[in-house]
């Protein structure tokens, strides 16, 4: 088997996490690194670089890894792949619509192979959930609630995170992981998106809301804050389809629970989730309507003879709660995603034929959506402001 040779530009925490996890793989070594400051005592053979422009002229390196800010994505990944490079471009895959279409046209000329970093896609529990979406286990998606309350102590005042023009904002910068999970989720495409956001300080854009609307009907709501310690952060996901309403924990999703009508078949689909264990299962017929108080009274015209959902009757006979959880602790989770975004972009270098877990497409669709929620979010801003 070859040895993938991988040259690391960015090595920030980020940079390293992924050294130390793909140094864990057969048929890959890390060749070399790129940093403005690196540190003089890094241990092994590993070839250092100040400048980007150096790592990606070495003959020998197969894959450019690009963990920089997001600013530098679009260059360094279309000078990679004219050097001869495969590229794994950490998230966003750019700025603007501008700068992904560019990406996207390289590709096209250079054959090469890029793929980008919404490793969440890799994540056993959206795994499962992908796959009884495309089963339609569960009847239509109609609902999506993204609440994510992230930490800012390691985000000082000054660092990029919050220059706009470095990182793009929150949609861009950290909003596209999940506006990429819910377009994995669904088969529908989007027809609105509308933002809002909120300043703590002239630099510092700290609060941000999205709702996208999709053209089947779906609702997908987005919120993310950076305002808290990080042992405070909470992420939760909420997925609502006709016939299941699921919470998932986590931004890297880690554990959730489950109530769903269920059938023979789609009963047993729910062992696709990683841990599952069934709770309480009632017969749909021994459930009565609780919508409306005692003493309601009722229509003549009411009929109890199926389970209809959004006017779409199911076959359904029981109500089942449940769990599902990952037993490994999240670094692992996240380190074996970030492998296996790695081995899928190795997979493809080999095999042409084989389908990326998430391509280039399908980060700039996720792109699309975050310019058009700060578009809309500084728009309504500037309109807010005008009225004062």
């Amino acid at each position: 088997m070859k040895t993938y040779n991988i040259g690391i530009i960015g090595y920030g925490g980020f940079g390293k996490f992924l050294h130390h996890w793909w140094d864990k793989l057969e048929g890959v070594k890390v060749l070399a690194i790129s940093d403005m400051s690196l540190d003089d005592d890094l241990e092994g053979d590993v070839k250092q670089y100040k400048k980007w422009q150096d790592l990606i002229e070495h003959e020998e390196i197969d894959i450019v890894s690009v963990a920089t800010p997001p600013a530098f994505h679009v260059e360094i990944a279309c000078e990679a792949m004219l050097h001869n490079k495969h590229v794994l471009l950490e998230k966003p895959i750019a700025l603007t619509n501008e700068g992904a279409e560019r990406i996207l046209r390289i590709q096209k000329e250079t054959g090469k192979v890029v793929t980008v970093d919404h490793m969440i896609r890799y994540n056993p529990v959206i795994q499962a959930f992908i796959a009884l979406g495309k089963e339609k286990a569960f009847g239509e998606l109609r609902h999506v609630e993204v609440s994510n309350y992230a930490q800012d102590e390691l985000l000082p005042a000054r660092h990029w995170f919050w220059n706009k023009t470095l990182s793009g904002g929150i949609f861009i910068e950290h909003g596209v992981h999940f506006f990429d999970i819910v377009n994995a989720l669904t088969d529908q495409e989007v027809s609105k998106v509308y933002g809002c956001s909120h300043y703590r300080n002239e630099r510092q854009e700290d609060q941000v809301s999205a709702t996208v609307l999709f053209n089947g009907g779906l609702i997908a709501s987005h919120y993310h804050s950076f305002s808290g310690p990080g042992f405070f952060e909470q992420t939760s996901l909420r997925l609502v389809y006709d016939l299941a309403k699921v919470e998932i924990e986590g931004w890297m999703p880690m554990k959730g629970s489950i109530k769903a009508l269920v059938n023979e078949q789609t009963k047993e689909m729910l062992t696709l989730l990683p841990g599952f264990k069934l709770g309480e299962v009632v017969p749909v017929d021994a459930l009565t309507d609780v919508s409306r108080p005692e003493g309601w009274g009722s229509s003549s015209d009411e009929k109890n003879n199926g389970v209809f959902c959004a006017g779409i009757e199911y076959d359904v006979k029981e109500v089942i709660t449940g769990t599902f959880e990952i037993p490994q602790p999240k670094s692992v989770v996240y380190g074996t995603c970030l492998q296996h975004i790695l081995i899928d972009l190795i997979g493809k270098v080999e095999n042409p034929a084989q389908q990326l877990g998430i391509s280039a497409e399908d980060a700039y669709k996720a792109l699309q959506i975050a310019v058009l929620a700060t578009d809309d979010a500084t728009m309504r801003s500037t309109t807010q402001a005008e009225k004062v």
